[in-house]
């Protein structure tokens, strides 16, 4: 949360169901994740939801990361 401090309020949540809160709308975060194969949802207009599947693998968690990262790059 340090690299991205200007641009998250906080996280919160249990195990790999969170929420990470912005300080803007979340939309372009959304998009950006979209086009790089990884699906997030934006609540609360601010709000980015991540919820994986209970079968979610290693791989599959680093490459949703990895979405993140740079979506949040270019927030």
């Amino acid at each position: 949360m340090a690299k991205y401090s200007d641009k998250v309020i906080e996280i919160r949540g249990c195990g790999l169901i969170l929420g990470m809160e912005l300080n803007k709308d979340g939309k372009e975060v959304v998009e950006a994740c979209l086009k790089r194969q990884v699906i997030v949802n934006c609540t609360a207009g601010n709000v980015i939801r991540l919820v994986p599947p209970l079968i979610v693998t290693k791989e599959e968690i680093d490459q949703a990361v990895a979405a993140l990262d740079a979506a949040l790059a270019e927030f």
